[in-house]
């Protein structure tokens, strides 16, 4: 609650927390560990067509920083992460997770000025408390990142739990 708070206080018209995250907190409960697996950075999500620059994202990683020191920020505008995936162009932060690698990870949490927890899940929820990790592979580079991840992050080792589901070839 701390995180969203922090990145709340910022203004930012469209954004959330996603990826490891929320996909960490929830497998170790899942998993019954006391002890939380902390994401190698916190990544926020936000959509600004209009300020479609590498200087807004240090900007509010600088912002956030201030706020909560103890955690690495990766804020990442969604308007413009199409380029670096060699994608069509994204039209919202969901539509930009909808084309994530894997559905699991494609989640993302806000907390309204009301303090309304509010969740973007393309894929839904399922995967994610049912601990299975599904390809998503609709982006061009889709299967290879997927595959690398899988043989990368040591997911199934921290929690056995898993299914993983590999593409088929």
């Amino acid at each position: 609650m701390n995180l969203l708070r922090a990145v709340r206080s910022l203004h930012v018209e469209q954004w959330c927390i996603a990826a490891g995250a929320v996909r960490n907190l929830v497998w170790d409960d899942l998993h019954g560990y006391a002890r939380k697996t902390y994401p190698s950075d916190i990544d926020v999500l936000f959509y600004d067509a209009r300020g479609a620059d590498a200087r807004s994202e240090a900007e509010i990683n600088r912002k956030l920083s201030h706020c909560v020191p103890d955690v690495e920020w990766e804020a990442v505008n969604q308007a413009t992460i199409h380029l670096y995936n060699r994608d069509r162009p994204y039209h919202s932060i969901e539509d930009a997770i909808s084309r994530w690698a894997e559905t699991v990870t494609a989640i993302g949490v806000s907390l309204t000025d009301a303090g309304q927890i509010e969740i973007i899940a393309p894929f839904g929820l399922e995967d994610l408390f049912g601990l299975v990790v599904r390809p998503n592979l609709v982006t061009p580079e889709a299967k290879a990142v997927y595959l690398r991840r899988m043989t990368t992050k040591g997911w199934q080792e921290r929690w056995p739990k898993l299914t993983i589901l590999w593409p088929d070839s």
